[in-house]
């Protein structure tokens, strides 16, 4: 397998207050009909979305992926630790305004509940939750022990990314270039994801929703029905791809952004 994590060629780069907006062709013109803007999830920066751009791109869609404060090669503060869903929420919430809001929220994993949770303000025109972990007012699956506070989670290594994060890949594949993008998280970010402190409501959703999910995506991060519980709070359409956890990177990742773009273009939300 061969990884290319370089966005489309005329992607322009935005500073925001903690975060850092990449803004793909067509870009604020807005030509692209409604902008969808992409949220990784723990550990991941901007870069896992790079395929997901380049397929925007070629279909005419106005992209952005967001690093969240302290991912993608950003800094990680002293208090990077304590920062949680709310505050990459905020985040959210500033690039969304950067592209003239009105965006689409596309989230995957825990960038998945990031997007449930900024949806309060920014009241995206649709939510597109890919591999979503849950909120905490839908009946909790499981419960992992809290993660230390006093220091940023190492990310996995290579033989839990590939159980956890890459069941769909090869298992020849080399995944070495994928783990050196991997950045440390705040455990504040993981905590709130399984303690169930983080509240949604689907009502700050302004249009249809949207759940893709892989069939292979069971581990101690994902147990069986936590996604399903996540899309039926949401009344979401439903997609189940041929993959794992992160099926955006995996082979066959173009079956799954076709399916998105097909369903945006459905709901008049892309050309």
């Amino acid at each position: 397998m061969t990884w290319d994590f370089t966005f489309p060629s005329g992607t322009g780069v935005r500073a925001l207050s903690h975060a850092r907006l990449h803004v793909g062709p067509p870009g604020m013109n807005r030509t692209g009909g409604t902008p969808v803007l992409f949220i990784p999830g723990g550990f991941h920066g901007a870069w896992c979305f790079a395929p997901y751009m380049r397929l925007c791109a070629d279909a005419g869609v106005t992209a952005a992926a967001i690093d969240l404060r302290g991912h993608g090669g950003l800094a990680q503060d002293a208090g990077f630790i304590h920062q949680g869903v709310a505050a990459m929420a905020a985040d959210v919430a500033e690039a969304a305004e950067a592209l003239g809001g009105g965006v689409v929220l596309a989230g995957h994993s825990l960038g998945a509940l990031v997007a449930m949770a900024a949806a309060r303000e920014v009241k995206p025109r649709a939510l597109v939750l890919m591999a979503p972990a849950p909120p905490g007012n839908v009946p909790k699956m499981h419960m992992l022990p809290p993660f230390p506070a006093g220091t940023a989670i190492l990310p996995p290594p290579e033989g839990r990314a590939r159980r956890w994060l890459l069941q769909g890949l090869p298992h020849d594949a080399d995944i070495a270039p994928y783990l050196a993008r991997l950045c440390a998280e705040s455990p504040g970010l993981l905590n709130d994801r399984y303690d169930g402190r983080v509240m949604v409501d689907p009502a700050w959703v302004a249009g249809p929703c949207l759940s893709i999910v892989g069939d292979l995506d069971v581990s101690p991060m994902m147990a069986p029905g936590e996604s399903a519980a996540a899309a039926a709070l949401y009344r979401a359409d439903r997609i189940t791809l041929s993959g794992g956890h992160c099926f955006v990177l995996e082979p066959g990742w173009e079956d799954g952004g076709k399916q998105m773009l097909a369903w945006l273009a459905h709901h008049r939300l892309t050309p």
